[in-house]
C-alpha cells in the first residue's frame, strides 16, 4: 500500500480483507481474546478427559501445556498402528497431526478453530469406534488421589 494515497499498487486482496474484516467481528461477538481463549480451554478440557477415559496419556505434563494443541503417546498396545489409527479418524471425517516434534511415539490434536467441545467429543467417539476397530480395548487411566 502506498504510504501517501493510501491506496494499493496493484488490485488489492479484497478476498483477504474481507475474511481478515469478518474474522475480527467474529472474535469481538466470542468476547474478543479472552472469551476465544476460554472456549480452547473448554475444548482442551474436554478432549484431555475423553482421553484419560480412552487410555491415552499426554505427553507434556499439564503444568505446562497449553489449551492450543495436545500431544499423546501411543498406546502402549502391540495393536496399536499409528497409520491404522489415523486413516481410521480420517474416514470418520477427522484428521489429527501425524508428524511428531520429537522422538516421542506420540501424535498431536489441535484444539482451536470453529471447534466446539461437542466437536471434541465427536472426535473422542471416533476414536473410541477406531480403537474397537482396530481391537484396542481402553484402559483408562487410575484416577489421581
Amino acid at each position: 500500500m502506498d504510504h501517501l494515497t493510501g491506496q494499493f499498487r496493484f488490485t488489492p486482496p479484497t478476498h483477504a480483507l474481507l475474511a481478515f474484516r469478518q474474522a475480527l467481528i467474529e472474535l469481538e461477538e466470542e468476547g474478543g481474546v479472552e472469551g476465544r481463549a476460554a472456549r480452547y480451554g473448554e475444548n482442551h478440557a474436554c478432549l484431555r478427559e475423553g482421553m484419560a477415559r480412552l487410555g491415552f496419556q499426554e505427553f507434556v505434563p499439564a503444568e505446562h501445556q497449553g489449551p492450543i494443541i495436545t500431544s499423546f503417546l501411543y498406546p502402549q498396545d502391540a495393536g496399536f498402528d499409528f497409520e491404522s489409527f489415523y486413516e481410521g479418524l480420517n474416514r470418520r471425517g477427522f484428521v489429527i497431526y501425524p508428524g511428531k516434534v520429537t522422538d516421542a511415539d506420540c501424535f498431536r490434536i489441535g484444539n482451536i478453530g470453529r471447534l466446539l467441545p461437542s466437536d471434541m467429543e465427536a472426535l473422542l467417539t471416533a476414536i473410541a469406534v477406531t480403537m474397537e476397530e482396530m481391537g484396542l480395548e481402553a484402559q483408562p487411566a487410575a484416577a489421581s488421589e
